[in-house]
């Protein structure tokens, strides 16, 4: 696992996002990446990966690529659809592949899927509201 977040930077984040532990961002060619490593505490009682844990990244990690794709403006999201694909276990490095689908003033279309181990885990479409 060390040589996989060898290039990873861990950011500790306030309010919500705390609650599923420190991010994980690396810039690649100008643009941040982000991920989540996934251990017990964030289990069901299966002892597979809580829905909610994934969701809550999908919408912090969207959240920042809107933000960013917005020069920085504050926004909200108004709507996420999100799907589960397959089960993630304890131990997985999860990864955000996001897509900027339309940006117009005020709301900004995003798609996203998280991946662990090559392998789609979730994918969400969401629209965000740019506030500033």
């Amino acid at each position: 696992m060390d040589d996989l977040l060898a290039n990873w930077q861990r950011k500790e984040m306030p309010g919500i996002p705390a609650s599923i532990n420190a991010l994980w961002t690396q810039k690649v060619d100008g643009q941040y990446r982000y991920g989540l490593l996934v251990d017990d505490t964030h289990a069901n009682a299966q002892g597979f990966i809580h829905g909610g844990v994934l969701m809550t990244f999908l919408d912090h990690a969207l959240s920042l690529k809107v933000w960013q794709a917005a020069e920085r403006k504050p926004c909200t999201t108004i709507q996420l659809d999100t799907h589960f694909l397959s089960a993630v276990r304890p131990g997985q490095f999860i990864t955000l592949e996001a897509q900027l689908l339309k940006q117009g003033k005020s709301l900004v279309f995003m798609r996203g899927v998280l991946m662990a181990a090559d392998k789609a885990v979730a994918e969400a479409k969401g629209v965000w509201s740019v506030l500033g």
